[in-house]
Formats: structure tokens, sequence, C-alpha cells
């Protein structure tokens, strides 16, 4: 049996978050990362179909969701990546660049 692992949940940024000035905030980081996951072919089926879906209120970035490709970048960078987020300025994805290899 897998380890099934959540990488980030809206609900962790707002209303739980500290600093997240909105639901609006909350949620456009983590369409910014499922874009460049989709970008980069990184999603797996299940992920193509959450992300065909939307993010909303309650989404969650699983590890289900991702190839194994995908679950090694996030585990080698989301908590890194997440430490960056500045809820006041345009989504900076950069960091994800430099680790994509």
């Amino acid at each position: 049996m897998s380890k099934y692992k959540v990488y980030d949940k809206v609900p962790w940024h707002y209303p739980e978050g500290k600093n997240c000035p909105s639901l609006s905030a909350a949620k456009i980081h983590l369409k910014s990362i499922m874009n460049w996951l989709k970008n980069k072919n990184l999603l797996s089926d299940e992920g193509l179909e959450i992300y065909n879906i939307g993010v909303d209120a309650d989404f969650a970035i699983t590890s289900s969701m991702l190839t194994k490709k995908g679950n090694e970048i996030m585990q080698k960078g989301y908590s890194n990546w997440l430490k960056m987020i500045d809820y006041n300025q345009p989504v900076d994805l950069s960091y994800w660049e430099s680790i994509f290899d």
C-alpha cells in the first residue's frame, strides 16, 4: 500500500493560515502551481480530472494527483516554496523552474 500525502489545501491558507487576506488569494496560489504542474506533464489522470474541475474552497493537492516525477518535485521543493509565498505579490513560479530537471 502506498503512502498518500496531502501537500497543500486551500483552507490551510484561508481561513486557517496566517497573513492570507482572502479565499481568492489562497486559491490563486494553488491554481498557479496546478497550472505549472499541468504544463510540465506532472499530473496523473486523477490530477488532470481534478484540474479540469477547478480550485474551490476545499481544494487540496495530493500525491495521487501527481505522476512519480511530480511527487518527487513536490517533495523536494513544496515546503520551501510555501515559505516564499507573499499574498500581496503576483505568484512567482521561478523557484519551480530552478528545481525542475
